[in-house]
């Protein structure tokens, strides 16, 4: 198959839209596709990324996102993209977001007569949470949904990873088939056996404490509501002798150890900064936590969880959008109220003082994040490719 995968958010960018997108990519390669990534480029002209020689990936012109710090916006002309596509002639076309590539891509897939699917990673309540004025809520609200069933109905066929968001996408009044199927997670990667040692070594380089760590992974932003993490600390470090690790960066990071400061908890906190991926200490980093916490309430499905669920982590996590889905309370880890940062630190002591508990949560964990495994959630989508194309040359 020959494939074009659109996305406003794509490496270097740090999001789980980049990452879902380039592992999806890698897949399609690797298993003998055609694979075209679509991505703003980083300036005035368009361009294609050289740096990148496993596929083609075509940096278009773009200007600055004046709503999120490092990420762009695509200003290229439907004319430049409707030539580009002509040129690969594609089987389909598999968009990521539902912004200015996908709108373009979509329109130009539509008149040219190729079947279009939608992945949706949007959260409305993502980008409900930077409107500062809440009066304008309800009608913002309305407005988003009305656009995004818009979009939706103009595809062949819309995937969310998780059926809590399908469910939600229903609700909304979108006739397009909608589809839930996982992102998928390299499930053998993280779930291999990390000996004791190398787990001591990775603190040691870090100057992390023996202490049990309780581990937050990904964006130090607002909408992932780190602040509830931290509030959290003072009980748990009062009743445990647990250490706080966040690893990642955003726009929060200097409020994040401010706030700390002010908890009187910066000791028991290490802002760990970005790792990378590919890197061994990524696994060790999973593997050398007690307990998982996540407060986020925009999770379509949350791959960070998923990797240290896969590790044989204990989950603590806020009762919202997805979350529960993949978090089964007693199971593999439990939910709280969003928001009650003092539930949370309850659920992660609770844990942290229960090693049989623990122990058993961290089976659960593993064995609910094998269902994830990359292979299925890969043969999945490459099924409904076929499907989505045959149906599609039926009705021309």
């Amino acid at each position: 198959m020959k494939i074009i995968l659109g996305t406003e958010s794509f490496i270097p960018n740090i999001s789980g839209v980049a990452v879902a997108t380039e592992i999806l990519a890698n897949n399609l390669v690797n298993s003998g596709n055609e694979v075209h990534v679509f991505c703003p480029g980083d300036g005035r002209d368009t361009y294609k990324d050289k740096t990148i020689t496993k596929y083609p990936v075509l940096r278009l012109k773009s200007m600055v996102n004046p709503f999120r710090k490092g990420f762009r916006i695509t200003s290229a002309s439907k004319n430049e993209i409707r030539e580009q596509v002509k040129k690969i002639n594609p089987d389909l076309i598999h968009l990521q977001d539902v912004a200015t590539i996908g709108i373009m891509l979509r329109d130009v897939a539509n008149e040219l007569g190729i079947p279009v699917i939608i992945t949706n990673h949007f959260s409305l309540e993502f980008a409900l949470s930077y409107i500062k004025f809440k009066p304008l809520l309800p009608i913002s609200r309305k407005i988003l949904i009305n656009y995004l069933v818009h979009f939706h109905n103009k595809c062949d066929v819309v995937v969310t990873p998780t059926e809590t968001i399908a469910k939600q996408i229903r609700a909304w009044g979108v006739k397009t088939p909608v589809v839930a199927v996982s992102n998928g997670i390299f499930y053998d990667h993280f779930s291999v056996h990390v000996p004791k040692a190398d787990i001591e070594k990775f603190k040691e380089k870090y100057h992390l404490p023996e202490n049990p760590i309780v581990l937050y992974t990904g964006r130090i932003d607002k909408d992932k509501s780190i602040d509830v993490v931290m509030k959290a600390i003072p009980e748990v470090v009062k009743k445990t002798n647990a250490h706080f690790v966040l690893a990642g960066t955003g726009d929060l990071m200097q409020e994040m150890e401010t706030l700390a400061e002010s908890l009187g908890v910066r000791k028991d906190v290490t802002f760990l900064g970005r790792l990378d991926k590919e890197s061994p200490d990524f696994v060790a980093l999973y593997k050398s936590a007690s307990v998982f916490a996540i407060a986020s309430t925009i999770e379509t499905q949350s791959l960070v969880t998923l990797e240290a669920m896969s590790a044989g982590t204990p989950i603590v996590a806020a009762d919202a959008n997805a979350l529960p889905e993949i978090v089964r309370p007693g199971i593999n880890g439990y939910l709280f109220r969003p928001g009650d940062d003092k539930a949370m630190a309850e659920y992660i002591i609770k844990i942290l003082q229960n090693p049989k508990l623990a122990e058993d949560l961290s089976h659960g964990s593993q064995q609910i994040a094998s269902h994830h495994a990359m292979g299925k959630a890969f043969a999945a989508i490459c099924e409904l490719y076929k499907e989505t194309i045959a149906a599609h040359k039926k009705l021309s």
